[in-house]
């Protein structure tokens, strides 16, 4: 902003700036928090104009909070009564600050674009789902038109059932919140252990499987469909939910080395007799008109996506980091098409992205010192992951694994070579297709790292993932082949109190500080106790 008005009241804020602050040896973004808490003290001042969309962005948040509660005030006071991780939704606004701490420019206007997508959507299909929950009320016959299905499961296909509402099954409770809320899955794997299931599985199954234990899941629909996705702990996690639930069932197990020939048809029949299990069950009939506008808006999607990956090749792209990483992992894997809001946003925002190209804009004022291919789920679970690499070392993450999902485009003409590419899509699906689709795929991390002109790989170490433990040495001896700067992460998923968030960050701490020999951005957050916080 040229405002005169607008340059002085920024020279004498700026002393309030925790990005200068820093650099001055007064202080940082650790400076604005109560100790140990998540809790800021006071808003992070970014200069008039930027302060202002981030307060903007504040209030349109909070209005897509109050319409939900609104749209259905009785189910929503019954939720939070009801339901234990209804109550973490309260700190998503904080959870969206701490998201963004350090954005500013066209970074910052993206981030809250996208932020307000998940925000508007996921709180219109809370309330919608309350609404319709036989825990808390609703009537066989108002829940009928619901279709659990795995999470995992992309939602494309549904977009047949025009008359269908899909609800992924899992993201409520357990895929979105343990973002938000760090604290609440640790009680749902206590469910699942105090019933016998073993200690030192995957977190994330055992979260989800104690969520069906504690009865948490809201009951709608005649019937559910799960999966074999992304893992076979997975597939066990979906074992103990239909048992609990009750509900008739149809396991979408898709193969899982999708990249052999054989798998296509394969996986194919599966998804026809998942189609087939729906039609069967809710008494209706697959419509190829409606499916046919849902693959184009997805289709579209896609395009965006892959022109965006153009512009994550270079230093200009205001998109990065978790901005890039939650907006897509959401509309890809929760959205699928469904939606056409998502591809006026795509719209809006690679307007911007070209410009920036033309403009030559660069990020974080262009103060980034490595460029990282984030490869895992962490970004997932501990969400203000890239934006600390950022703002404490200059690290830049340009794209994260759960961002290279199935991006092929599907046939909107011919029913028979649609349900081949629809197939295709749905076996690429989150984390399934890198974690545990084949060793190729895992191996392609040196690739991706490669195309985006990344100089760092951050490989995420579940310490419970026994299909990844084994690759370890080979990553490793193949990184200092290759000469990528290769971190591995160690965190244990949804359970916090295995590796604590400082535990990981020192992971960068030491390589960055040891190996490369270099300082931190923001001395204040190089070691800090955010225990407490959510």
């Amino acid at each position: 902003m040229n405002c005169p008005v607008t340059k002085f009241i920024d020279s004498k804020m700026q002393k309030f700036d925790p990005i200068w602050r820093a650099e001055n040896g007064l202080g940082g973004q650790r400076s604005r928090y109560y100790d140990k808490t998540g809790v800021a003290k006071y808003r992070e001042w970014r200069g008039v104009h930027d302060t202002l969309v981030d307060y903007g962005a504040w209030l349109k948040n909070l209005s897509a909070m109050v319409k939900m509660v609104a749209s259905a005030p009785i189910p929503c006071l019954k939720g939070f009564w009801e339901y234990r991780w209804m109550g973490s939704y309260l700190g998503t606004f904080m959870f969206i600050d701490r998201l963004f701490e350090g954005y500013r420019g066209l970074e910052l206007k993206i981030a809250h674009m996208h932020m307000y997508a998940i925000v508007q959507s996921l709180t219109k299909r809370i309330a919608y789902i309350l609404s319709h929950d036989r825990r808390l009320g609703a009537s066989e016959e108002k829940s009928s038109k619901l279709v659990p299905i795995d999470e995992v499961l992309p939602e494309l296909f549904m977009t047949g059932f025009p008359d269908l509402y899909p609800v992924p099954l899992q993201t409520l409770p357990e895929f979105i919140i343990c973002d938000i809320d760090q604290h609440i899955e640790p009680y749902y794997i206590d469910v699942a252990e105090s019933f016998g299931l073993p200690a030192d599985v995957c977190s994330r199954c055992a979260a989800e499987t104690g969520v069906a234990l504690d009865d948490a899941f809201p009951i709608v629909g005649k019937a559910v469909v799960t999966t074999n996705m992304p893992c076979n702990a997975s597939e066990a996690t979906s074992m103990f939910q239909r048992r609990r639930i009750g509900l008739p069932d149809y396991q979408a197990t898709l193969a899982m080395i999708h990249n052999e020939p054989a798998a296509l048809p394969f996986s194919r029949k599966v998804m026809e007799e998942t189609i087939a299990f729906i039609e069967e069950h809710y008494d209706t009939k697959f419509n190829w008109k409606t499916f046919f506008k849902g693959a184009k808006r997805m289709n579209e999607q896609n395009q965006i996506e892959l022109e965006k990956w153009d512009y994550f090749k270079t230093p200009y792209s205001p998109l990065v980091g978790i901005a890039e990483t939650l907006y897509k992992l959401y509309e890809w894997q929760s959205v699928n098409g469904a939606d056409p809001y998502y591809n006026k946003v795509d719209r809006k925002v690679i307007k911007i992205m070209r410009k920036a190209y033309k403009d030559k804009y660069e990020p974080f004022g262009g103060k980034t010192r490595h460029r990282a291919f984030l490869w895992g789920p962490s970004a997932v679970y501990y969400t203000d992951f890239p934006t600390w690499t950022q703002n404490c070392w200059g690290i830049n993450i340009v794209l994260n694994m759960d961002s290279t999902m199935g991006h092929n485009m599907v046939n909107t003409e011919d029913p028979d070579i649609a349900m081949d590419d629809l197939t295709r899509l749905t076996e690429k699906a989150c984390m399934r297709h890198m974690a545990v689709g084949g060793w190729d795929n895992v191996n392609s991390v040196w690739e991706w790292a490669t195309n985006f002109n990344c100089d760092m790989v951050l490989m995420n170490d579940n310490i419970a993932c026994k299909g990844m433990l084994g690759v370890h040495a080979m990553m490793e001896e193949q990184a200092r082949d290759l000469g990528f700067h290769f971190i591995f992460i160690e965190h244990d998923l949804e359970d916090s109190r295995t590796v604590s968030r400082q535990d990981m960050r020192n992971c960068i701490n030491q390589y960055m500080s040891v190996v490369l020999n270099e300082k931190p951005l923001d001395p204040t957050i190089v070691e800090f106790d955010d225990s407490a916080a959510y």
